[in-house]
């Protein structure tokens, strides 16, 4: 909402210094493009414009007697040109254009507001044939409505045929009226203009405004941007000085009373005696200040900013006591390796129990082993085996996974296989006597024993 009326408020200051200057762009005076210049010498004119096509012709002229013509009237519409892209007649020469109501500057004056003549027109781009959008108005009050083009006498007139953009008012042209080349005539018995389209060099405009004279040297002279009682300067200045002197009073004026309400809220908070100590502390602390000392968060925030937080170190790697990863790696493709027993990878078997292994004897007598798949618990080996060591998780494991045989892994050397004693079938015939054998029990990881050495 604030930020709203800011801009609303920014808007209207600025509404306020082109008060006055939003108005249509005037012919310029010269020679040059896109400019427009008259000599009078006498009962003739020469006229040049660059403002369409290109004209340049002396013109004759006509005024009343020996004196300028004078048009009075209440102005009902005008258009103010800058360029004719269209026309490259006599038309391409005017400036502005003016339709008049006929009548005395008092009976002008006397009109009242919101009676005077309205006309609708859809097309003026020519001067002297402007097109009506509704209505024909203009053929009607043939006699007593004036259609003139209107060429400036001077660079002043040219700058100040603003003064004609302000309608419904009093009006006064003072000029030479252009003779022939299809334009009406004037009267010179009564100095009237008859007929409707007239070309005029005019020398002077007078209105409620002010007055556009030939060389601008009248005391009610028109400038765009005067006010009724300032002028144009005069009233910048006044908006400076009470406009934005007046807004810096005010806002010095508002937070001197915010900050006295704030004070007389802190009083009656903090008590008088409190009050006086808190803004005997402001005080003591912009002294200190200003002789130098810090306050300890300003301290804190140096030493923060002098002495960065230690970066971290590099978590180291734990040593494993009895294994060494550089002799695993030498020792990778040598067939004295460990080897994997059983499904999982908790249970290896070493070179020493390798070794063990085969310092065993081995039996001579090896019988035929039917292909028939035998129960585990008839198979005996006639090797003892030696005990094998067991990693700690496959003892913890034991409790919750069932007891699965031992398979060679893939990477594992193949083990011999031990000879096993079968079990002969009844028969007829007496049993021979078996001789004594030992009895081993294949080693399982199964087994009940409890390993207290975790060395590899």
């Amino acid at each position: 909402m604030a930020r709203t009326r800011t801009r609303l408020g920014m808007a209207l200051v600025l509404l306020m210094f082109m008060a006055g200057c939003i108005y249509n762009d005037t012919p310029e005076w010269g020679t040059g493009d896109g400019q427009v210049h008259v000599d009078i010498n006498g009962d003739s004119a020469v006229v040049k414009s660059k403002m369409g096509g290109g004209f340049e012709e002396n013109l004759s002229i006509v005024g009343c007697g020996e004196s300028e013509m004078k048009v009075t009237g209440m102005l009902i519409s005008s258009e103010i040109y800058s360029e004719h892209p269209d026309l490259s007649d006599v038309q391409s020469a005017m400036g502005a254009a003016v339709i008049i109501h006929k009548m005395t500057w008092s009976s002008a004056e006397a009109v009242e507001e919101g009676k005077a003549g309205r006309i609708s027109l859809k097309d003026w781009s020519a001067p002297l044939n402007p097109s009506e959008a509704v209505g024909s108005k203009l053929s009607d009050n043939e006699n007593d409505w004036e259609v003139i083009g209107i060429i400036p006498a001077s660079e002043n007139v040219a700058d100040g045929l603003n003064i004609l953009q302000h309608w419904h008012e009093a009006i006064e042209l003072k000029g030479y009226v252009l003779d022939g080349n299809g334009l009406g005539g004037v009267s010179s018995e009564t100095c009237d203009l008859e007929g409707q389209g007239h070309g005029m060099i005019v020398t002077s405009i007078k209105t409620e405004q002010g007055v556009v004279s030939l060389k601008g040297g009248h005391d009610d002279e028109y400038s765009l941007g005067d006010t009724d009682i300032f002028g144009g300067w005069t009233f910048i200045l006044f908006f400076l000085v009470v406009g934005v002197g007046g807004g810096v009073g005010l806002f010095i004026f508002s937070t001197m009373v915010v900050r006295q309400g704030a004070k007389a809220t802190a009083e009656a908070l903090m008590g008088r005696e409190g009050f006086a100590k808190s803004v005997q502390m402001k005080k003591d602390l912009k002294r200190s200040k200003k002789e130098g000392l810090e306050s300890a968060t300003d301290r804190a925030k140096k030493a923060a900013k002098s002495s960065p937080p230690p970066k971290k170190q590099k978590e180291k790697d734990v040593a494993i006591p009895g294994f060494s990863l550089d002799s695993v790696l030498q020792s990778g493709g040598s067939d004295d390796g460990p080897k994997t027993f059983g499904g999982g990878n908790s249970v290896v078997v070493t070179s020493e129990a390798k070794n063990m292994e085969e310092s065993q004897p081995v039996s001579s007598s090896v019988p035929d082993i039917s292909s028939t798949p035998m129960p585990s618990a008839g198979v005996v080996s006639t090797q003892p085996q030696p005990e094998r060591r067991e990693h700690f998780s496959s003892s913890m494991s034991r409790a919750t996974q069932p007891t699965r045989a031992a398979e060679p892994t893939k990477a594992a050397k193949p083990v011999k296989r031990r000879s096993v004693k079968k079990r002969a079938a009844r028969t007829t015939e007496p049993e021979p006597e078996p001789q004594p054998r030992v009895e081993n029990k294949r080693a399982s990881i199964a087994d009940d024993e409890e390993f207290s050495d975790f060395s590899f």
